[in-house]
């Protein structure tokens, strides 16, 4: 039995059971966070959503044991590809996508729906670790880093329009990756700038057409949020926030929850703010986390993802690969960033936002896309490819 375990499931055990236990832990917390929805939208089926988020739950198993006995270097040329498709993608999901959440983020491709976001992120950054991983044993050359940071600043400023918080958590997985990949520090804090200010002129130009009754991008929600978590007039219009939107709600609940789980929780099953908090099942399970299993329970999900982080960089380590190693530190960083970009927002750190908490939270395509990532990192730490294909994609 074991060797058979190891023959099918390989790479490094430990993220195997990350996996597994984030996994299982999921399908318990979701299932108590969307029984109240699921009985007033089912018909009183309060395992409709529970059943939904196994199958998502199944799929993405799937996915990252197919995506782990293939050869990670292949994804290079595929990534190559899609890099350039990426910018068209945005700008459908903008002009014909799917409005959720009072923006358009979604796309219908084929009867598939998924947020555009999901693919250029993991398509940006396995990028970006082919094309550094190129250049580790030659002197980088101007022309190569400003083509690199053209294209950070590109797809996160465009990202910005909709998705302010994927837009920065993807702009500084990049930053991660290039510091990795030895970039010279001058480009760097290029890379940097230019990132940030792709985001703040696109939010600026969001915020400037707002106030002139022209509807683009997300910039006037992102001010008034902040102002909301700040309680700072931050424009000088004499309103903080938005008087006809409660940006404090989701928060002012996500701490009642918080209070009521105290140290050991209230019990598996047993949350109250479930019936109160918006998106409990999604944007907000971590707060209904701390409510049934305490600071403890908490903890132990934090720890998850914090030891998801260590193997990812302890296998940049046990690898002379460079494409695999940058693959490793720019995928678990972007999954663990989220991660603790939702944990932080849920315990009152951060303005309300639309992260959701990878492998736990309930989704559909979201699930898949990280058990993608996932995958291509299990494949990076069986230690048996040979890179030269990534050399020849010049």
């Amino acid at each position: 039995m074991e060797t058979w375990l190891k023959d099918k499931l390989r790479g490094d055990w430990q993220i195997w059971f990350i996996i597994a236990v984030l996994s299982l832990f999921s399908v318990l917390v979701v299932y108590s966070a969307s029984s109240a929805l699921a009985y007033k939208r089912a018909g009183g089926n309060t395992e409709s959503y529970l059943l939904s988020h196994t199958i998502h739950l199944l799929l993405g198993l799937g996915v990252i044991w197919c995506m782990h006995r293939i050869n990670y270097t292949n994804f290079a040329g595929v990534s190559r590809l899609l890099l350039w498709i990426t910018p068209v993608l945005l700008l459908y999901t903008y002009f014909f996508g799917t409005t959720v959440g009072g923006t358009k983020r979604w796309i219908n491709i084929f009867g598939i729906s998924f947020q555009s976001s999901d693919l250029v992120r993991l398509v940006l950054i396995t990028n970006l670790a082919a094309m550094l991983a190129r250049r580790q044993n030659v002197e980088y050359n101007p022309k190569t880093l400003l083509g690199l940071i053209f294209w950070c600043g590109l797809l996160c400023g465009m990202l910005a329009v909709t998705n302010f918080s994927t837009a920065v958590i993807l702009g500084l997985t990049c930053f991660i990756i290039m510091w990795v990949g030895r970039v010279p520090a001058r480009y760097l804090f290029r890379m940097a700038g230019f990132v940030m200010g792709a985001i703040i002129i696109v939010l600026s130009t969001s915020i400037f057409l707002y106030n002139r009754g022209v509807d683009f991008g997300r910039g006037q929600v992102v001010l008034e949020r902040i102002e909301a978590f700040t309680n700072t007039d931050l424009n000088r219009d004499k309103v903080v926030g938005n008087a006809d939107r409660d940006d404090t709600y989701q928060r002012d609940q996500a701490m009642i929850a918080i209070a009521r789980g105290g140290a050991i929780g209230i019990g598996p099953g047993k949350s109250f703010q479930r019936n109160y908090l918006p998106e409990a099942f999604s944007d907000y399970i971590y707060a209904i986390i701390v409510e049934e299993y305490g600071f403890l329970g908490a903890i132990v999900i934090m720890f998850m993802y914090l030891w998801l982080l260590y193997r990812g960089l302890k296998n940049v380590e046990n690898t002379n690969r460079a494409f695999g190693g940058l693959l490793c530190v720019g995928l678990t960083f972007s999954i663990v960033f989220q991660a603790f970009v939702h944990m932080f927002i849920n315990v009152g750190l951060g303005p309300v936002t639309g992260q959701t908490l990878p492998l736990m939270s309930m989704g559909g395509t979201s699930i898949l896309f990280t058990s993608v990532a996932i995958g291509i990192v299990l494949s990076v730490t069986k230690g048996e490819h040979d890179e030269g294909k990534v050399a020849a994609l010049k």
